[in-house]
Protein backbone atom coordinates (compact mmCIF):
# COMPACT_ATOMS: atom_id res chain seq x y z
CA UNK A 1 0.00 0.00 0.00
CA UNK A 2 1.32 3.42 -0.83
CA UNK A 3 -0.11 6.85 0.94
CA UNK A 4 1.09 9.89 -1.10
CA UNK A 5 1.39 13.34 0.11
CA UNK A 6 2.18 16.88 -2.66
CA UNK A 7 3.16 19.92 -0.49
CA UNK A 8 4.75 23.65 -1.83
CA UNK A 9 7.88 24.52 0.12
CA UNK A 10 6.97 28.19 1.38
CA UNK A 11 10.29 29.06 2.95
CA UNK A 12 13.78 27.69 2.68
CA UNK A 13 14.53 24.25 3.22
CA UNK A 14 17.93 23.43 5.41
CA UNK A 15 19.37 20.40 6.65
CA UNK A 16 22.51 19.54 7.65
CA UNK A 17 24.73 16.73 6.64
CA UNK A 18 25.01 13.49 9.78
CA UNK A 19 28.56 14.63 9.44
CA UNK A 20 28.35 18.27 9.33
CA UNK A 21 29.70 20.62 12.03
CA UNK A 22 27.48 23.57 13.93
CA UNK A 23 29.95 25.98 12.39
CA UNK A 24 29.74 23.90 8.87
CA UNK A 25 26.39 24.37 8.18
CA UNK A 26 26.12 23.03 4.77
CA UNK A 27 22.69 21.83 3.61
CA UNK A 28 21.73 18.56 1.69
CA UNK A 29 19.27 19.14 -1.13
CA UNK A 30 16.18 17.13 -0.29
CA UNK A 31 15.15 16.25 3.38
CA UNK A 32 16.24 12.74 4.66
CA UNK A 33 14.01 9.10 5.26
CA UNK A 34 14.89 10.38 8.82
CA UNK A 35 13.72 13.65 8.63
CA UNK A 36 10.09 12.55 6.97
CA UNK A 37 9.77 9.64 9.24
CA UNK A 38 10.65 12.11 12.86
CA UNK A 39 7.82 14.23 11.02
CA UNK A 40 5.16 11.97 10.98
CA UNK A 41 6.18 10.60 13.98
CA UNK A 42 5.68 14.16 15.89
CA UNK A 43 2.30 14.81 13.67
CA UNK A 44 0.99 11.56 15.64
CA UNK A 45 2.16 12.16 18.81
CA UNK A 46 0.65 15.87 18.38
CA UNK A 47 -2.34 14.44 17.03
CA UNK A 48 -3.07 10.69 18.79
CA UNK A 49 -1.01 10.89 21.79
CA UNK A 50 2.47 9.67 22.89
CA UNK A 51 1.05 6.19 24.08
CA UNK A 52 -0.35 5.84 20.00
CA UNK A 53 2.97 7.73 18.54
CA UNK A 54 4.92 4.93 20.70
CA UNK A 55 2.42 1.93 19.02
CA UNK A 56 2.90 3.28 15.53
CA UNK A 57 6.68 4.13 15.84
CA UNK A 58 7.70 0.34 14.32
CA UNK A 59 5.72 1.07 11.20
CA UNK A 60 6.60 4.67 10.42
CA UNK A 61 10.33 3.44 11.11
CA UNK A 62 10.52 0.33 8.87
CA UNK A 63 8.52 3.05 5.83
CA UNK A 64 10.01 2.69 2.44
CA UNK A 65 10.09 6.17 1.00
CA UNK A 66 10.15 7.82 -2.48
CA UNK A 67 10.64 11.92 -3.20
CA UNK A 68 9.52 13.51 -5.54
CA UNK A 69 11.44 16.55 -5.51
CA UNK A 70 10.73 19.82 -8.01
CA UNK A 71 12.65 20.49 -11.45
CA UNK A 72 14.61 22.89 -10.03
CA UNK A 73 16.40 24.00 -6.79
CA UNK A 74 19.03 27.16 -5.87
CA UNK A 75 21.21 26.74 -3.00
CA UNK A 76 22.10 30.22 -1.43
CA UNK A 77 25.29 30.34 0.36
CA UNK A 78 25.52 32.69 3.38
CA UNK A 79 27.63 33.39 7.05
CA UNK A 80 24.90 34.05 9.68
CA UNK A 81 25.93 35.47 13.55
CA UNK A 82 25.70 33.16 16.15
CA UNK A 83 26.66 32.71 19.89
CA UNK A 84 28.64 29.48 21.12
CA UNK A 85 29.46 28.31 24.66
CA UNK A 86 32.89 29.70 25.94
CA UNK A 87 35.09 26.40 25.39
CA UNK A 88 37.57 26.70 28.42
CA UNK A 89 35.49 27.56 30.90
CA UNK A 90 37.78 26.08 33.92
CA UNK A 91 40.39 28.88 32.07
CA UNK A 92 40.29 31.48 34.38
CA UNK A 93 41.54 34.16 33.12
CA UNK A 94 39.73 33.11 29.39
CA UNK A 95 36.08 33.27 31.74
CA UNK A 96 36.80 36.92 32.88
CA UNK A 97 38.04 38.60 29.89
CA UNK A 98 34.53 36.93 28.81
CA UNK A 99 32.50 38.44 31.79
CA UNK A 100 34.21 41.98 30.87
CA UNK A 101 33.06 41.74 27.97
CA UNK A 102 29.73 40.46 28.89
CA UNK A 103 30.30 37.44 26.69
CA UNK A 104 30.11 34.82 29.33
CA UNK A 105 29.11 32.12 29.15
CA UNK A 106 28.13 32.28 25.37
CA UNK A 107 30.55 34.11 23.01
CA UNK A 108 29.60 35.53 19.46
CA UNK A 109 31.29 33.84 16.09
CA UNK A 110 30.08 33.68 12.99
CA UNK A 111 28.83 30.18 11.08
CA UNK A 112 28.21 29.34 7.75
CA UNK A 113 24.68 28.12 6.34
CA UNK A 114 23.48 27.06 3.13
CA UNK A 115 19.24 27.45 2.40
CA UNK A 116 17.12 25.99 -0.40
CA UNK A 117 15.18 26.92 -2.36
CA UNK A 118 12.41 24.77 -4.63
CA UNK A 119 11.07 25.71 -7.43
CA UNK A 120 8.05 24.02 -7.36
CA UNK A 121 6.15 21.57 -5.30
CA UNK A 122 7.23 18.02 -4.14
CA UNK A 123 5.65 14.59 -3.42
CA UNK A 124 5.97 12.26 -0.69
CA UNK A 125 5.43 8.58 -1.26
CA UNK A 126 5.38 6.37 1.81
CA UNK A 127 4.88 2.07 0.97
CA UNK A 128 4.25 -0.04 3.51
CA UNK A 129 2.71 -3.71 4.01
CA UNK A 130 -1.02 -4.53 3.73
CA UNK A 131 -1.28 -5.72 7.19
CA UNK A 132 0.19 -2.58 8.93
CA UNK A 133 -2.10 -0.27 10.66
CA UNK A 134 -1.39 2.82 8.35
CA UNK A 135 -4.02 2.76 5.87
CA UNK A 136 -6.33 5.05 7.58
CA UNK A 137 -3.78 6.76 9.68
CA UNK A 138 -0.98 7.93 7.83
CA UNK A 139 -3.12 10.13 5.15
CA UNK A 140 -4.12 12.03 8.11
CA UNK A 141 -0.77 12.59 9.96
CA UNK A 142 0.54 13.52 6.50
CA UNK A 143 -1.80 16.60 6.74
CA UNK A 144 -0.27 17.83 9.99
CA UNK A 145 3.41 17.66 8.39
CA UNK A 146 3.76 21.77 8.12
CA UNK A 147 8.01 21.41 8.48
CA UNK A 148 10.45 19.11 7.59
CA UNK A 149 14.43 19.70 8.39
CA UNK A 150 15.36 22.33 10.47
CA UNK A 151 12.37 24.49 11.98
CA UNK A 152 11.15 26.90 9.50
CA UNK A 153 11.29 24.65 6.37
CA UNK A 154 7.49 25.28 6.15
CA UNK A 155 5.67 23.41 3.72
CA UNK A 156 2.00 23.65 2.49
CA UNK A 157 -0.17 21.29 1.79
CA UNK A 158 -1.73 20.72 -2.07
CA UNK A 159 -3.87 18.58 -1.77
CA UNK A 160 -5.48 15.62 0.22
CA UNK A 161 -3.03 12.84 0.66
CA UNK A 162 -4.57 9.77 -0.64
CA UNK A 163 -3.59 6.01 -0.35
CA UNK A 164 -2.89 3.93 -3.87
CA UNK A 165 -2.38 0.59 -4.36
CA UNK A 166 0.58 1.26 -6.72
CA UNK A 167 3.43 4.37 -7.34
CA UNK A 168 1.53 6.60 -9.08
CA UNK A 169 3.30 7.75 -12.07
CA UNK A 170 6.03 10.79 -11.90
CA UNK A 171 9.69 11.45 -10.71
CA UNK A 172 10.03 9.61 -7.82
CA UNK A 173 13.28 8.67 -6.33
CA UNK A 174 13.53 5.68 -3.94
CA UNK A 175 15.95 6.99 -0.68
CA UNK A 176 15.66 3.65 1.16
CA UNK A 177 16.55 1.30 -1.07
CA UNK A 178 19.61 -1.30 -0.13
CA UNK A 179 22.20 -1.48 -1.99
CA UNK A 180 23.38 0.34 -4.90
CA UNK A 181 20.68 1.84 -7.88
CA UNK A 182 21.05 2.92 -11.37
CA UNK A 183 22.17 6.37 -11.21
CA UNK A 184 23.12 9.60 -13.55
CA UNK A 185 26.66 9.60 -13.73
CA UNK A 186 26.38 13.53 -13.71
CA UNK A 187 23.90 13.45 -11.17
CA UNK A 188 24.22 14.87 -7.59
CA UNK A 189 25.49 12.59 -4.54
CA UNK A 190 23.98 12.85 -1.07
CA UNK A 191 24.38 11.00 1.87
CA UNK A 192 21.10 10.69 3.89
CA UNK A 193 20.15 9.17 6.95
CA UNK A 194 17.75 6.69 7.79
CA UNK A 195 15.92 4.70 10.93
CA UNK A 196 17.80 1.43 11.46
CA UNK A 197 15.87 -1.80 12.02
CA UNK A 198 17.21 -1.60 15.62
CA UNK A 199 16.07 2.02 16.46
CA UNK A 200 13.33 1.88 19.32
CA UNK A 201 11.01 4.88 20.61
CA UNK A 202 13.06 6.08 23.61
CA UNK A 203 15.79 6.47 21.08
CA UNK A 204 14.01 8.65 18.98
CA UNK A 205 12.51 10.69 21.54
CA UNK A 206 14.45 13.75 22.16
CA UNK A 207 13.56 14.01 26.09
CA UNK A 208 14.95 10.06 26.71
CA UNK A 209 18.67 9.76 27.07
CA UNK A 210 18.50 6.67 25.13
CA UNK A 211 21.75 7.33 22.52
CA UNK A 212 21.50 6.27 18.77
CA UNK A 213 24.09 4.49 17.62
CA UNK A 214 25.44 5.36 14.17
CA UNK A 215 25.53 2.70 11.48
CA UNK A 216 23.30 0.81 13.71
CA UNK A 217 20.18 2.86 14.95
CA UNK A 218 20.83 5.31 12.12
CA UNK A 219 21.78 4.43 8.92
CA UNK A 220 23.45 6.39 6.20
CA UNK A 221 22.39 5.69 2.74
CA UNK A 222 23.99 6.92 -0.39
CA UNK A 223 21.50 8.35 -3.35
CA UNK A 224 22.68 9.99 -6.19
CA UNK A 225 20.00 12.52 -7.06
CA UNK A 226 19.28 13.13 -10.86
CA UNK A 227 20.36 17.02 -10.51
CA UNK A 228 23.40 18.47 -12.04
CA UNK A 229 24.90 22.06 -10.80
CA UNK A 230 25.10 24.45 -13.89
CA UNK A 231 26.01 27.47 -12.35
CA UNK A 232 27.68 28.36 -8.97
CA UNK A 233 29.22 31.30 -7.33
CA UNK A 234 30.23 32.47 -4.02
CA UNK A 235 26.85 33.12 -3.06
CA UNK A 236 24.34 30.85 -4.93
CA UNK A 237 24.31 27.00 -6.60
CA UNK A 238 21.87 26.60 -9.17
CA UNK A 239 20.44 22.90 -9.85
CA UNK A 240 18.75 21.41 -12.52
CA UNK A 241 17.18 17.98 -13.02
CA UNK A 242 18.74 16.09 -16.13
CA UNK A 243 16.77 14.85 -18.65
CA UNK A 244 15.62 11.25 -18.64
Amino acid sequence: MWTVAHYLPVSFFSLRPANATSSGGKTLLIPTPFAIKMALLSAAIRVRGLQEGERLFPFLRDLEIYLEPPEEMIVVKSFSKIRRELKDKSNAEKALKAREKKEYPMQPTIAYREYVNYKGSLRFACQYPDEAPLTRVLPELATYVNYIGKRGGFLQLLAVPENSSELPQGKFLHLTADGLQAFEVNGTLQMLDDCGPSLTFKQADTYNEAKIVLHKDRVLRHVVLPYQQIRSSRSYSWYQRLPV
